[in-house]
């Protein structure tokens, strides 16, 4: 469990780690593959969010999904660049819902880079990335006096 005063202080960054969607490379599900793949190529996305149009979450997409896509089904580069993205969707991304608590963020962030931010409805809402909360963090370390006072328990010899 996180200690009070530091949730505290962490909650205050919220709007620093999580990052909306509006400020986000996202695709549509029907948007074809090689629009997909020119977008994670050109801009060095590792992995970017896939919603439907009326913004509910399907999952991520990276060039290694679409190239296990392709491998799978065996098609032919031409055929798989026209097909929608919505094919070769990794939905076993973890997600977290925007009432998340810090304890399960951390936890999550452990083994993912981001995680996919959604409301009680699937709503895709934005992500904290590992480095969001990292530089959150970072603040905690350094300007976590600027607020509080830390005393040390007084410990007793017996």
């Amino acid at each position: 469990m996180i200690a009070k005063p530091f949730e505290d202080f962490l909650r205050n960054y919220t709007e620093h780690y999580r990052i909306p969607s509006k400020d986000l490379a996202i695709v549509v599900d029907t948007h074809n593959i090689d629009h997909v793949v020119l977008l994670l190529t050109s801009n060095g996305y590792s992995r970017i969010p896939v919603i439907t149009k009326d913004k509910h979450y399907c999952g991520t997409v990276s060039i290694a999904d679409i190239m296990h896509y392709q491998a799978e089904t065996d098609l032919d580069e031409r055929a798989l660049a026209q097909m929608d993205i919505a094919v070769a969707v990794n939905n076993k991304v973890e997600t977290i819902l925007a009432d998340a608590s810090l304890t399960e963020i951390m936890h999550k962030l452990v083994n993912n880079p981001f995680l996919p931010v959604l409301d009680d409805q699937n709503h895709f809402l934005g992500i904290i990335t590992r480095k969001s909360i990292l530089k959150a963090v970072n603040a905690l370390l350094h300007d976590f006096t600027n607020d509080y006072d830390i005393t040390p328990k007084n410990h007793h010899d017996d």
